[in-house]
């Protein structure tokens, strides 16, 4: 492993070579006990003899513990290492672009997060210690084999061959796209399978159909790759596993000691032959579990390796001048999304103590222009500067006492929702969280709850997607940033509510930036901006607006013929 994930694991080198040493040692004592037992049969001793049972029992005991501290040695480091890591990806996640989250999907960041980083744990728990087994435990048996009878143990030893070279002929080049094909058909059914368990309305709601067909299509996909990968490599497959089975060892070690003039080799000594050639072939056998496990930890560790070296938004070092007008000033702002432009081109100010609307036909880029001015991505090209300072030079903690960003998907947390209201502000006193309650219109709705503000959402009560979206304002209100950025607040809302909402929204102090799909939420902001196609179209007041025609007069006689107005 390289870059990051190498630098978060060269501090566990040493406790990882103790344990490779501690294994090899367990190992090798391992087969201790079996040769001295064949030594003393060989020479028709007793266990009584004191002299052969103390080096026997010696091994034993260093073969436990051998094999107890690797293991702990390497699940501690595994701990360690997975710790520190989800701790660098935690830190790393926070600095990635909004748009990344949202070209990951909805399992993306757990696949890194869960799925990676739990795969790790083959890689550094278990394989230090697999492999050495799979090293010195044959090597050691064999060259004890070839010490005790060389034409015999080099006949052993040719099905143990073939099952190794079967073993390589699986993982050979020509395979991997089978393989390759199987896990990527797995991996899309599971998430099918998982989006499955998240939609059940749609599920009953259109059966055989949407989500429930994408996961029938998935399943048999997978059927049919995991069917293609076993018709390729089911035979080499199953020689491995017969080549390596103890009842086709036993018979073949037996049948060379009958057919190589070895007739009158002494029972103990075949049985420890037998005992050998099972030592050598139990670590073969666990080639292929393993082997898969290790295959897919070093994919998760590249994938994570790739993550931890992505390019991240820097934070800045300035502190906002809180005291300056909160202004916004938007220069020349270029932004694309997957190598298609999103925004072209835009340049605008916004007064201090302004209420600006944007608008626009869905995929104009309203919500990405806010998310820019957010701050939670960054331009291509051009510059923001709040209060005459550049938006990317702020520090964070800067950055979120002069905006507070209010998205279109409310979240509640599972806290008291006196606390979740408080986020932002969270020593203020019970009388300003209720104000900003009772400005979002949520006051009344609390308190008809058996335990008010004290409710625990997801426990005590369930909030709906208004509720959500309201308890989000509120906790915005409460904040005392002076600019408030909202992204279509009342979407989940009934008109009435709306109506009183957005009233209360325009008595608020400071800069507010709102989009709006409804036209008649905005028809009275100090200024409209129409975006069209990613481009700053039009801009000015309703009536203005209205007067020079255009995309924002045909959007606005379209919505009212749907809504009325």
């Amino acid at each position: 492993m390289e870059g990051a994930l190498h630098l978060l694991l060269r501090p566990y080198y040493r406790p990882l070579g103790a344990a490779v040493f501690l294994q090899a040692l367990a190992g090798i004592c391992s087969l201790v006990p079996w040769i001295l037992l064949g030594y003393i049969a060989a020479r028709d001793q007793t266990l009584g003899d004191m002299r052969v049972l103390w080096p026997i029992a010696i091994s034993g005991l260093l073969w436990l513990l051998g094999q107890t501290l690797a293991l702990y040695l390497t699940h501690r480091v595994d701990a360690g290492l997975c710790h520190q890591l989800r701790l660098k990806l935690a830190t790393k996640l926070q600095r990635l672009p909004l748009n990344w989250f949202v070209h990951q999907g909805e399992d993306g960041v757990a696949r890194y997060v869960e799925q990676d980083v739990r795969a790790l744990h083959q890689l550094i728990a278990h394989a230090p210690t697999d492999l050495v087994n799979l090293l010195v435990v044959p090597l050691v048996a064999l060259g004890y084999l070839l010490t005790l009878n060389l034409s015999l143990a080099l006949f052993v030893l040719l099905p143990l061959g073939a099952a190794v070279g079967l073993f390589m002929a699986m993982r050979a080049s020509r395979f991997r796209s089978a393989v390759e094909q199987r896990d990527r058909t797995m991996e899309h059914m599971l998430e099918s399978y998982g989006s499955l368990a998240s939609h059940p309305v749609a599920v009953r709601q259109y059966p055989q159909a949407g989500v429930q067909a994408q996961a029938q299509a998935a399943s048999e996909l997978f059927a049919a790759a995991f069917s293609h990968w076993v018709q390729r490599i089911g035979g080499f497959s199953a020689g491995t596993q017969l080549l390596l089975g103890a009842p086709l060892l036993a018979v073949w070690a037996i049948a060379g000691a009958l057919g190589s003039g070895h007739s009158q080799l002494p029972a103990a000594q075949l049985c420890v032959f037998l005992l050998m050639v099972k030592a050598i072939a139990a670590p073969l056998q666990a080639m292929g579990h393993g082997g898969d496990a290790l295959r897919s930890a070093r994919l998760a560790a590249a994938r994570l390796n790739a993550l931890l070296a992505m390019p991240e938004m820097t934070e800045g070092t300035q502190q906002p001048d809180l005291a300056a007008p909160a202004n916004i000033d938007v220069r020349e702002l270029d932004f694309s999304y997957a190598g298609q432009p999103v925004l072209r081109n835009i340049s605008f100010m916004l007064p201090a103590g302004s209420v600006t609307a944007i608008v626009g036909p869905s995929g104009a880029g309203k919500s990405s222009l806010l998310l820019l001015l957010a701050r939670f991505m960054d331009p291509d090209r051009g510059q923001i500067l709040v209060g005459g300072q550049p938006l990317d030079s702020l520090s964070d903690a800067g950055r979120f006492r002069l905006i507070t960003p209010v998205l279109q998907q409310g979240c509640a947390l599972s806290q008291p929702l006196d606390q979740n209201i408080a986020l932002y502000r969270p020593d203020a006193e019970p009388a300003a969280i209720h104000a900003a309650a009772r400005a979002a219109c949520l006051h009344e709705e609390i308190m008809a709850r058996p335990l008010g503000y004290q409710s625990i959402p997801g426990k005590d009560i369930q909030l709906s997607g208004g509720e959500l979206q309201r308890l989000s304002i509120a906790r915005a209100l409460l904040s005392p940033a002076p600019i408030l950025l909202l992204d279509e607040p009342t979407s989940a809302l009934d008109p009435q509510t709306a109506v009183a909402l957005l009233g209360r929204l325009r008595q608020r102090a400071g800069t507010t930036v709102i989009v709006s799909h409804r036209l008649a939420d905005v028809i009275d902001a100090d200024c409209i901006l129409v975006l069209e196609r990613g481009q700053l179209v039009a801009r000015g007041n309703h009536r203005q607006l209205l007067a020079a025609g255009g995309l924002y007069r045909r959007l606005w006689d379209s919505q009212g013929d749907t809504y009325g107005y």
